[in-house]
């Protein structure tokens, strides 16, 4: 018996001392974890859609994460049918257990994830400490499911996307300056939203005074609005479905945002893919920014 079948149990975990398994660095420890997980279930959304980019459909996922106004058509339909264990934040032990999972992902919840391991063993990594951006988290789980070669495949068609648009627009790219945002409660709007990575790797300068390191959200007031008069053109979040949420329509139905020199100019433009989770949403985005490019 090997070193690694003899610890197997270690940290909780159910697997078989004759199972393969390897070590794994998380930011709760090292877990042994099985060599090529396939029965995964995440206690946070954005984990599943990272999954499904590494070809891997999660077995249980919290409640709501099938949500066809947020999501794209295909990923709705891959989730669509998955077990739920509960709300983010609430996983329901017995849910997962009936599950029989071989691996737990958590990225947020670790006091509530920690008594898990006596069902399998939990890779939690920390997304406000261990890297704040989508894809320094997609990173860690394609390592936690060892797919780490389908992460490659899919940065790479990223990375090609990206060489394309920055050819084709490099004028529009170095004469514009750009913000993403969305709205929020209270007569309130966020600056940033996570695909301003994307729109940093595309080369967009990005304005409005939102710091290098910031993705979003930063909360401003509508009184505050005159910080986006530096934007040649912003961005603004809308559903999978195209339309606006709530916070959001009332930011675009303002007096205030109505006389932003960019709105003014027929430069605001929607993105279904604030969300950025994966490299698929990441490519989307892309061609969506490549469609704003062109009216510039």
């Amino acid at each position: 018996m090997s070193e690694s079948d003899d610890k197997a149990s270690d940290g909780g975990s159910k697997e078989s001392a004759g199972a393969a398994t390897r070590s794994l660095e998380t930011d709760n420890g090292t877990v042994k974890v099985p060599q090529k997980p396939e029965r995964v279930v995440v206690l946070e959304n954005y984990d599943a859609l990272m999954l499904l980019d590494l070809g891997l459909v999660p077995v249980g996922v919290p409640d709501g994460a099938a949500n066809p106004q947020l999501l794209p058509k295909d990923v709705y339909e891959q989730l669509k049918d998955v077990d739920t264990i509960g709300a983010s934040g609430t996983p329901n032990s017995q849910a997962i257990a009936a599950l029989k999972p071989d691996l737990i992902i958590d990225q947020f919840y670790k006091e509530k994830s920690a008594p898990l391991r006596t069902i399998a063993p939990v890779a939690f990594y920390d997304w406000h400490t261990s890297g704040a951006f989508w894809n320094e988290q997609i990173a860690k789980l394609a390592k936690a499911v060892n797919r780490e070669s389908r992460l490659t495949e899919k940065k790479k068609e990223y990375e090609r996307r990206i060489t394309e648009v920055r050819t084709a627009y490099r004028k529009q790219i170095e004469t514009t300056t750009w913000a993403p945002l969305s709205g929020g409660p209270n007569g309130k709007f966020f600056l940033g939203t996570p695909l301003v990575t994307v729109m940093r790797d595309v080369g967009l300068k990005i304005g409005a005074g939102l710091p290098e390191k910031e993705a979003g959200f930063v909360p401003k007031s509508y009184e505050e609005m005159d910080v986006l008069k530096d934007c040649d053109a912003l961005i603004y979040s809308v559903q999978a479905d195209g339309r606006a949420t709530p916070t959001t329509q009332q930011l675009l139905d303002h007096k205030l945002w109505k006389g932003v020199p960019a709105v003014k100019a027929g430069r605001a433009f929607p993105s279904r893919h604030f969300v950025m989770a994966n490299y698929s949403f990441a490519i989307a985005t892309v061609d969506e920014i490549e469609d704003m490019l062109k009216k510039m």
